[in-house]
Protein backbone atom coordinates (compact mmCIF):
# COMPACT_ATOMS: atom_id res chain seq x y z
CA UNK A 1 0.00 0.00 0.00
CA UNK A 2 2.93 2.40 0.86
CA UNK A 3 4.59 1.18 -2.26
CA UNK A 4 1.20 2.74 -4.34
CA UNK A 5 1.38 5.64 -2.32
CA UNK A 6 5.18 6.34 -3.24
CA UNK A 7 4.01 5.87 -7.04
CA UNK A 8 1.26 8.35 -7.19
CA UNK A 9 2.41 11.02 -5.57
CA UNK A 10 4.86 12.23 -8.39
CA UNK A 11 1.84 11.79 -10.51
CA UNK A 12 -0.53 13.76 -9.08
CA UNK A 13 2.49 16.32 -8.57
CA UNK A 14 2.63 16.36 -12.23
CA UNK A 15 -0.80 16.67 -13.12
CA UNK A 16 -1.14 20.01 -10.19
CA UNK A 17 1.74 21.26 -12.12
CA UNK A 18 0.35 21.20 -15.78
CA UNK A 19 -2.82 22.79 -14.66
CA UNK A 20 -1.17 25.40 -12.66
CA UNK A 21 1.26 26.34 -16.02
CA UNK A 22 -2.35 26.08 -18.04
CA UNK A 23 -3.97 28.51 -15.79
CA UNK A 24 -1.53 31.10 -15.69
CA UNK A 25 -0.98 30.70 -19.55
CA UNK A 26 -4.46 31.26 -20.04
CA UNK A 27 -4.20 34.09 -17.56
CA UNK A 28 -1.68 35.76 -19.39
CA UNK A 29 -3.21 35.18 -22.68
CA UNK A 30 -6.19 36.71 -21.81
CA UNK A 31 -4.36 39.74 -20.72
CA UNK A 32 -4.45 42.90 -22.92
CA UNK A 33 -1.97 43.88 -25.28
CA UNK A 34 0.75 46.64 -24.09
CA UNK A 35 3.08 49.39 -25.39
CA UNK A 36 5.53 51.57 -23.71
CA UNK A 37 5.48 55.21 -24.08
CA UNK A 38 8.28 56.43 -26.00
CA UNK A 39 9.91 59.58 -26.94
CA UNK A 40 10.84 60.27 -30.62
CA UNK A 41 10.32 62.88 -33.19
CA UNK A 42 6.85 63.64 -34.14
CA UNK A 43 5.20 64.93 -37.49
CA UNK A 44 2.46 65.87 -38.28
CA UNK A 45 1.28 64.54 -41.46
CA UNK A 46 -1.24 65.11 -44.46
CA UNK A 47 -1.40 62.14 -46.43
CA UNK A 48 -2.72 61.46 -50.14
CA UNK A 49 -2.67 59.11 -52.91
CA UNK A 50 -1.13 60.12 -56.56
CA UNK A 51 0.90 59.45 -59.58
CA UNK A 52 3.75 59.61 -60.90
CA UNK A 53 4.21 62.03 -64.19
CA UNK A 54 7.08 63.51 -65.77
CA UNK A 55 7.61 67.58 -65.72
CA UNK A 56 8.36 67.90 -69.69
CA UNK A 57 6.97 65.29 -72.06
CA UNK A 58 6.26 64.94 -75.81
CA UNK A 59 3.03 63.93 -76.71
CA UNK A 60 2.09 61.06 -79.75
CA UNK A 61 -0.96 62.45 -80.86
CA UNK A 62 -3.63 61.05 -83.40
CA UNK A 63 -2.36 62.02 -87.04
CA UNK A 64 -3.06 65.76 -87.83
CA UNK A 65 -5.28 65.22 -90.67
CA UNK A 66 -8.28 63.74 -88.22
CA UNK A 67 -7.87 67.26 -86.71
CA UNK A 68 -9.50 68.77 -90.13
CA UNK A 69 -13.18 69.17 -89.76
CA UNK A 70 -13.76 68.58 -93.61
CA UNK A 71 -13.17 64.73 -92.23
CA UNK A 72 -15.76 64.00 -90.67
CA UNK A 73 -14.73 61.10 -88.58
CA UNK A 74 -15.08 61.95 -84.25
CA UNK A 75 -13.45 58.88 -83.25
CA UNK A 76 -11.00 56.45 -84.22
CA UNK A 77 -10.13 53.23 -82.16
CA UNK A 78 -7.06 51.44 -81.58
CA UNK A 79 -6.12 48.21 -83.01
CA UNK A 80 -2.94 47.50 -82.02
CA UNK A 81 0.07 49.80 -79.76
CA UNK A 82 3.33 48.73 -78.50
CA UNK A 83 3.27 47.48 -74.35
CA UNK A 84 3.81 50.33 -71.96
CA UNK A 85 7.53 51.20 -70.97
CA UNK A 86 9.00 50.09 -74.54
CA UNK A 87 11.52 52.44 -75.38
CA UNK A 88 11.30 53.67 -78.83
CA UNK A 89 13.20 55.48 -81.22
CA UNK A 90 12.48 58.68 -83.25
CA UNK A 91 10.08 57.53 -86.03
CA UNK A 92 9.87 53.80 -84.34
CA UNK A 93 6.53 52.09 -84.88
CA UNK A 94 3.88 53.31 -81.63
CA UNK A 95 0.47 52.24 -82.40
CA UNK A 96 -1.84 50.98 -85.04
CA UNK A 97 -5.55 53.25 -85.75
CA UNK A 98 -8.63 50.96 -87.17
CA UNK A 99 -8.65 51.71 -90.82
CA UNK A 100 -12.25 50.58 -91.74
CA UNK A 101 -13.81 54.13 -91.39
CA UNK A 102 -11.31 55.94 -93.22
CA UNK A 103 -11.31 52.86 -96.25
CA UNK A 104 -15.12 53.15 -96.27
CA UNK A 105 -14.78 57.13 -96.36
CA UNK A 106 -12.36 56.77 -99.34
CA UNK A 107 -15.02 54.36 -101.59
CA UNK A 108 -18.13 57.19 -100.99
CA UNK A 109 -15.65 59.89 -102.24
CA UNK A 110 -14.37 58.03 -105.11
CA UNK A 111 -18.15 56.85 -105.54
CA UNK A 112 -19.17 60.51 -105.75
CA UNK A 113 -16.42 61.51 -108.17
CA UNK A 114 -17.27 58.96 -110.57
CA UNK A 115 -21.20 60.62 -110.27
CA UNK A 116 -19.62 63.97 -110.62
CA UNK A 117 -17.16 63.16 -113.92
CA UNK A 118 -20.06 62.04 -115.45
CA UNK A 119 -22.33 65.10 -114.83
CA UNK A 120 -19.57 67.39 -115.68
CA UNK A 121 -19.31 65.12 -119.00
CA UNK A 122 -22.69 65.17 -119.53
CA UNK A 123 -22.60 69.15 -119.00
CA UNK A 124 -20.06 69.37 -121.71
CA UNK A 125 -22.20 67.32 -123.92
CA UNK A 126 -25.06 69.54 -123.89
CA UNK A 127 -22.97 72.84 -123.78
CA UNK A 128 -21.82 71.68 -126.89
CA UNK A 129 -25.10 70.67 -128.51
CA UNK A 130 -26.69 73.31 -127.31
CA UNK A 131 -24.94 76.35 -128.35
CA UNK A 132 -24.07 74.85 -131.99
CA UNK A 133 -28.14 74.94 -132.39
CA UNK A 134 -28.44 78.89 -130.92
CA UNK A 135 -25.20 79.79 -133.33
CA UNK A 136 -27.32 77.91 -135.82
CA UNK A 137 -30.06 80.01 -135.41
CA UNK A 138 -27.64 83.15 -135.17
CA UNK A 139 -26.33 82.58 -138.41
CA UNK A 140 -29.79 82.16 -140.06
CA UNK A 141 -31.22 85.20 -137.88
CA UNK A 142 -28.13 87.47 -139.89
CA UNK A 143 -29.02 86.07 -143.08
CA UNK A 144 -32.47 86.80 -142.75
CA UNK A 145 -31.62 90.70 -141.75
CA UNK A 146 -28.96 91.08 -144.79
CA UNK A 147 -32.13 89.20 -146.88
CA UNK A 148 -34.01 92.13 -145.68
CA UNK A 149 -31.46 94.76 -146.19
CA UNK A 150 -31.61 94.10 -149.32
CA UNK A 151 -35.61 94.17 -149.66
CA UNK A 152 -34.79 98.00 -148.34
CA UNK A 153 -33.03 98.84 -151.22
CA UNK A 154 -35.25 97.27 -153.57
CA UNK A 155 -38.05 99.53 -151.91
CA UNK A 156 -36.76 103.11 -153.18
CA UNK A 157 -38.63 102.55 -156.34
CA UNK A 158 -42.04 101.44 -154.74
CA UNK A 159 -44.35 103.23 -153.03
CA UNK A 160 -43.54 104.71 -149.55
CA UNK A 161 -45.64 101.95 -148.24
CA UNK A 162 -43.88 99.31 -148.86
CA UNK A 163 -40.51 101.08 -148.62
CA UNK A 164 -42.09 101.11 -145.08
CA UNK A 165 -42.95 97.96 -144.98
CA UNK A 166 -39.54 96.82 -145.92
CA UNK A 167 -37.90 98.68 -142.87
CA UNK A 168 -40.51 97.37 -140.68
CA UNK A 169 -39.34 94.09 -141.66
CA UNK A 170 -35.71 94.62 -141.79
CA UNK A 171 -36.24 96.27 -137.99
CA UNK A 172 -37.65 93.28 -136.90
CA UNK A 173 -35.19 90.95 -138.59
CA UNK A 174 -32.66 92.93 -136.61
CA UNK A 175 -34.56 92.55 -133.14
CA UNK A 176 -34.35 89.08 -133.92
CA UNK A 177 -30.97 88.55 -134.63
CA UNK A 178 -29.74 90.94 -131.28
CA UNK A 179 -32.06 88.59 -129.59
CA UNK A 180 -30.16 85.20 -130.82
CA UNK A 181 -27.06 86.93 -129.77
CA UNK A 182 -28.01 87.93 -126.19
CA UNK A 183 -29.64 84.65 -126.06
CA UNK A 184 -26.75 82.32 -127.26
CA UNK A 185 -24.57 84.54 -124.60
CA UNK A 186 -26.77 83.73 -121.51
CA UNK A 187 -26.66 80.42 -122.48
CA UNK A 188 -22.49 80.50 -122.75
CA UNK A 189 -22.77 81.78 -119.58
CA UNK A 190 -24.83 79.12 -118.03
CA UNK A 191 -23.07 76.62 -119.15
CA UNK A 192 -19.99 77.61 -118.60
CA UNK A 193 -21.01 77.66 -115.15
CA UNK A 194 -22.31 74.53 -114.89
CA UNK A 195 -19.07 73.17 -116.46
CA UNK A 196 -17.37 75.40 -113.44
CA UNK A 197 -19.48 74.10 -110.43
CA UNK A 198 -18.68 70.36 -111.25
CA UNK A 199 -15.53 71.19 -111.86
CA UNK A 200 -14.93 72.99 -108.19
CA UNK A 201 -16.97 69.78 -106.78
CA UNK A 202 -14.30 68.11 -108.67
CA UNK A 203 -11.62 69.51 -107.15
CA UNK A 204 -12.96 69.59 -103.56
CA UNK A 205 -13.68 65.56 -103.75
CA UNK A 206 -10.36 65.08 -105.25
CA UNK A 207 -9.21 67.23 -102.24
CA UNK A 208 -10.74 64.87 -100.15
CA UNK A 209 -9.63 61.86 -101.57
CA UNK A 210 -6.21 62.92 -100.92
CA UNK A 211 -6.51 63.57 -97.35
CA UNK A 212 -8.00 60.24 -96.67
CA UNK A 213 -5.24 58.52 -98.93
CA UNK A 214 -2.89 60.53 -96.54
CA UNK A 215 -4.79 59.46 -93.85
CA UNK A 216 -4.70 56.00 -94.27
CA UNK A 217 -1.06 56.10 -94.70
CA UNK A 218 -0.50 58.30 -91.06
CA UNK A 219 -2.84 55.39 -89.24
CA UNK A 220 0.10 53.83 -88.35
CA UNK A 221 1.39 56.09 -85.95
CA UNK A 222 4.96 56.69 -85.07
CA UNK A 223 7.08 58.71 -82.41
CA UNK A 224 7.79 62.04 -82.92
CA UNK A 225 11.38 61.46 -80.43
CA UNK A 226 13.04 59.26 -78.78
CA UNK A 227 11.67 57.65 -75.48
CA UNK A 228 9.75 55.44 -73.23
CA UNK A 229 6.30 54.73 -74.38
CA UNK A 230 3.67 55.74 -71.59
CA UNK A 231 0.07 55.32 -72.47
CA UNK A 232 -2.10 58.58 -72.07
CA UNK A 233 -5.30 59.20 -70.12
CA UNK A 234 -8.99 60.21 -71.53
CA UNK A 235 -10.84 62.69 -70.32
CA UNK A 236 -12.35 60.49 -67.40
CA UNK A 237 -8.78 59.55 -66.15
CA UNK A 238 -8.49 55.66 -67.65
CA UNK A 239 -5.78 54.80 -69.64
CA UNK A 240 -5.76 54.56 -73.23
CA UNK A 241 -5.07 50.98 -74.62
CA UNK A 242 -5.98 48.93 -77.37
CA UNK A 243 -9.34 49.37 -78.22
CA UNK A 244 -9.29 53.16 -76.37
CA UNK A 245 -11.15 55.67 -78.62
CA UNK A 246 -9.20 58.63 -79.57
CA UNK A 247 -10.77 61.65 -82.10
CA UNK A 248 -10.48 65.29 -82.49
CA UNK A 249 -11.72 66.01 -78.68
CA UNK A 250 -9.21 63.58 -77.17
CA UNK A 251 -5.92 63.15 -79.78
CA UNK A 252 -3.42 62.15 -76.96
CA UNK A 253 -2.69 58.45 -77.59
CA UNK A 254 0.76 58.24 -75.54
CA UNK A 255 3.20 60.52 -73.92
CA UNK A 256 6.88 60.16 -74.17
CA UNK A 257 8.59 61.72 -70.96
CA UNK A 258 11.52 63.26 -70.03
CA UNK A 259 12.81 61.22 -67.53
CA UNK A 260 15.51 63.41 -65.84
CA UNK A 261 12.63 65.05 -63.79
CA UNK A 262 10.09 63.31 -62.09
CA UNK A 263 6.56 64.60 -60.32
CA UNK A 264 3.66 62.62 -58.17
CA UNK A 265 1.03 64.29 -58.81
CA UNK A 266 -1.56 64.32 -56.37
CA UNK A 267 -4.83 66.00 -55.07
CA UNK A 268 -5.39 67.05 -51.71
CA UNK A 269 -8.61 67.64 -49.71
CA UNK A 270 -9.98 70.99 -49.88
CA UNK A 271 -10.16 70.81 -45.80
CA UNK A 272 -6.22 69.76 -45.93
CA UNK A 273 -4.75 71.95 -48.85
CA UNK A 274 -4.15 75.41 -46.14
CA UNK A 275 -1.71 73.26 -44.86
CA UNK A 276 0.07 72.63 -48.06
CA UNK A 277 2.88 75.16 -49.01
CA UNK A 278 5.47 75.59 -51.94
CA UNK A 279 9.16 74.47 -50.60
CA UNK A 280 7.34 71.57 -48.04
CA UNK A 281 9.01 67.99 -47.94
CA UNK A 282 7.03 65.13 -48.44
CA UNK A 283 8.12 61.23 -48.28
CA UNK A 284 7.21 59.43 -50.91
CA UNK A 285 6.58 55.53 -50.84
CA UNK A 286 6.22 54.12 -54.26
CA UNK A 287 4.20 51.01 -55.11
CA UNK A 288 6.53 49.35 -57.62
CA UNK A 289 9.74 49.77 -54.87
CA UNK A 290 8.31 48.59 -51.14
CA UNK A 291 10.24 49.30 -47.83
CA UNK A 292 11.88 52.18 -49.78
CA UNK A 293 10.91 56.09 -49.05
CA UNK A 294 11.44 58.72 -51.49
CA UNK A 295 12.46 62.60 -50.76
CA UNK A 296 10.11 64.73 -52.80
CA UNK A 297 9.41 68.90 -52.50
CA UNK A 298 6.30 70.81 -53.30
CA UNK A 299 6.49 73.09 -56.41
CA UNK A 300 3.16 73.99 -57.02
CA UNK A 301 -0.35 74.21 -55.57
CA UNK A 302 -3.59 74.63 -57.11
CA UNK A 303 -5.55 77.87 -56.94
CA UNK A 304 -8.77 76.42 -57.75
CA UNK A 305 -10.45 73.22 -56.94
CA UNK A 306 -11.75 70.16 -59.04
CA UNK A 307 -13.25 67.12 -58.56
CA UNK A 308 -10.86 64.27 -57.21
CA UNK A 309 -11.01 61.49 -60.02
CA UNK A 310 -12.54 58.68 -58.89
CA UNK A 311 -13.91 60.78 -55.28
CA UNK A 312 -16.66 62.45 -54.76
CA UNK A 313 -14.64 65.25 -53.26
CA UNK A 314 -13.03 68.32 -54.22
CA UNK A 315 -9.67 68.44 -53.84
CA UNK A 316 -6.68 70.92 -55.29
CA UNK A 317 -3.89 69.38 -57.69
CA UNK A 318 -0.68 69.52 -55.80
CA UNK A 319 2.68 68.84 -58.11
CA UNK A 320 5.64 67.45 -56.02
CA UNK A 321 9.11 66.95 -57.35
CA UNK A 322 10.48 63.56 -56.61
CA UNK A 323 14.34 62.85 -56.39
CA UNK A 324 14.90 59.45 -58.01
CA UNK A 325 17.52 58.55 -55.91
CA UNK A 326 19.17 54.98 -57.59
CA UNK A 327 15.95 54.03 -59.00
CA UNK A 328 14.30 54.33 -62.38
CA UNK A 329 10.71 56.34 -61.57
CA UNK A 330 8.79 55.97 -64.85
CA UNK A 331 5.26 57.45 -65.47
CA UNK A 332 1.88 55.69 -63.96
CA UNK A 333 3.75 54.44 -60.81
CA UNK A 334 1.51 54.84 -57.85
CA UNK A 335 2.50 57.10 -55.03
CA UNK A 336 1.68 57.64 -51.39
CA UNK A 337 2.60 61.45 -50.34
CA UNK A 338 2.93 61.96 -46.99
CA UNK A 339 3.02 65.56 -46.61
CA UNK A 340 5.31 66.67 -43.63
CA UNK A 341 3.36 69.74 -41.89
CA UNK A 342 5.49 70.14 -38.67
CA UNK A 343 7.97 68.11 -37.02
CA UNK A 344 8.93 67.93 -33.11
CA UNK A 345 12.11 66.01 -31.89
CA UNK A 346 11.96 64.36 -28.28
CA UNK A 347 8.12 63.80 -28.00
CA UNK A 348 6.37 61.43 -26.00
CA UNK A 349 4.12 59.50 -28.30
CA UNK A 350 1.77 56.18 -28.22
CA UNK A 351 -0.29 54.35 -30.40
CA UNK A 352 -3.51 56.06 -31.39
CA UNK A 353 -5.50 53.06 -30.48
CA UNK A 354 -4.11 53.34 -26.69
CA UNK A 355 -5.95 56.58 -26.35
CA UNK A 356 -9.16 56.55 -25.36
CA UNK A 357 -12.07 59.42 -25.09
CA UNK A 358 -15.06 60.01 -22.71
CA UNK A 359 -16.93 63.21 -22.45
CA UNK A 360 -14.35 64.88 -23.91
CA UNK A 361 -11.76 63.87 -21.40
CA UNK A 362 -8.87 61.66 -22.80
CA UNK A 363 -7.01 59.24 -20.65
CA UNK A 364 -5.42 55.94 -21.16
CA UNK A 365 -5.24 52.93 -19.28
CA UNK A 366 -1.23 52.85 -17.72
CA UNK A 367 -0.35 49.81 -16.08
CA UNK A 368 1.11 50.05 -12.29
CA UNK A 369 3.02 47.01 -11.20
CA UNK A 370 -0.07 44.28 -11.54
CA UNK A 371 -2.76 46.73 -11.68
CA UNK A 372 -4.41 48.89 -14.02
CA UNK A 373 -5.55 52.44 -13.37
CA UNK A 374 -7.23 55.10 -15.30
CA UNK A 375 -4.96 58.17 -16.67
CA UNK A 376 -6.04 61.18 -17.47
CA UNK A 377 -3.90 62.93 -21.05
CA UNK A 378 -4.00 65.81 -22.29
CA UNK A 379 -2.34 65.57 -26.27
CA UNK A 380 -0.75 68.40 -28.55
CA UNK A 381 -1.68 66.32 -31.96
CA UNK A 382 -1.64 63.42 -33.92
CA UNK A 383 -0.48 61.93 -36.90
CA UNK A 384 -1.80 58.67 -38.84
CA UNK A 385 -0.39 56.55 -36.62
CA UNK A 386 0.18 57.99 -33.31
CA UNK A 387 -0.64 60.45 -30.58
CA UNK A 388 1.66 63.39 -28.90
CA UNK A 389 1.16 62.84 -25.30
CA UNK A 390 2.27 66.68 -23.37
CA UNK A 391 0.86 65.62 -19.54
CA UNK A 392 0.44 62.49 -18.02
CA UNK A 393 2.62 59.93 -18.93
CA UNK A 394 6.35 59.08 -18.53
CA UNK A 395 8.93 57.68 -20.96
CA UNK A 396 8.77 54.13 -20.71
CA UNK A 397 5.05 53.72 -18.48
CA UNK A 398 2.96 51.57 -20.25
CA UNK A 399 -0.05 51.56 -21.64
CA UNK A 400 -2.95 49.34 -22.93
CA UNK A 401 -3.69 49.16 -26.60
CA UNK A 402 -7.58 47.73 -25.29
CA UNK A 403 -9.92 48.46 -22.31
CA UNK A 404 -9.09 45.81 -19.75
CA UNK A 405 -12.01 43.34 -18.90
Amino acid sequence: MKQKIVILIPLVLVIVAFAGYRFFSNQKDKEPDSVRVVKSKFEVSVVSMGELEAFESSNILIPAVLLDRTIHIRHISITDMVREGTLVEKGGYVATLDPSEVEENIKNVQEDLDMLMVQLENARIDSSINLASARDEIRQSQDNVLDKEIKVEQSIYESKAIQRQAKIELEMAQRSFDHKKRNYLQQERKHKTWINRYQDKIKEEEKQMAVLEQLKTDLVVKAPSSGVVVYARDERGNKVKVGSSVGRWSPKIAILPNLSTILSVTYVKEIDVNKIAVGMPVKINIDAFPGHVFDGKVIKVANIGQDIPDQFLNGFKVDIEVDPGKFDLLPGMTAMNRFVVSSMEDQLMIPRPALFLSDSTSFVYKKEGMRVVRQPVTTGGENENFVRITHGLEEGDKVLMHPPE
